[in-house]
């Protein structure tokens, strides 16, 4: 892969791997987020109801998003398109379907409180980014492969 494209795979690595940890919706951070809620949907008309209590960090949302933000630091470390691509869906399903959850638990809800619900959301700003461009990077490496060198 070219440089360019290793650069923008580790930049992307590290915006997921600390957007896993800031808050992604309302002050609620991945870490409190069950997975379980992204496969059964969320109870509740309130975001409070979308954090789990006492939630073990390998069932939680955080568990996901690691491993894309490890698995795009790998594809810029060793070159490898097809770890690159890996990251990139794992990271972009994940917070498609985190998106597509909330706004059918809680989309009016959303609507009508947005000055505030959406004030505290770093963590999602930095998880969408860096998959678009970890999306990007994978796409550009697809497209232009590395020169071969005449021996």
């Amino acid at each position: 892969m070219r440089s360019f494209v290793d650069l923008g795979l580790f930049l992307s690595a590290i915006a997921v791997g600390i957007g896993t940890f800031l808050p992604v919706l309302g002050g609620i951070r991945a870490t409190e987020i069950p997975l379980a809620s992204l496969r059964d949907g969320f109870d509740g008309d309130d975001l409070s109801t979308l954090a789990g209590t006492d939630l073990p960090i390998h069932l939680s949302l955080a568990t996901p998003l690691a491993a894309a933000a490890v698995l795009l630091l790998l594809a810029a470390l060793f070159d490898s398109i097809p770890t690159g691509w890996a990251g990139a869906i794992l990271g972009a399903a994940v917070v498609v379907v985190l998106a597509v959850r909330v706004q059918q638990s809680f989309g009016d809800y959303i609507r009508d409180n947005h000055s505030t619900v959406l004030t505290n959301q770093n963590g999602f700003v930095l998880l969408v980014s860096g998959t678009v461009v970890a999306l990007l990077c994978s796409l550009i490496s697809v497209r232009r492969p590395a020169a071969q060198s005449e021996a």
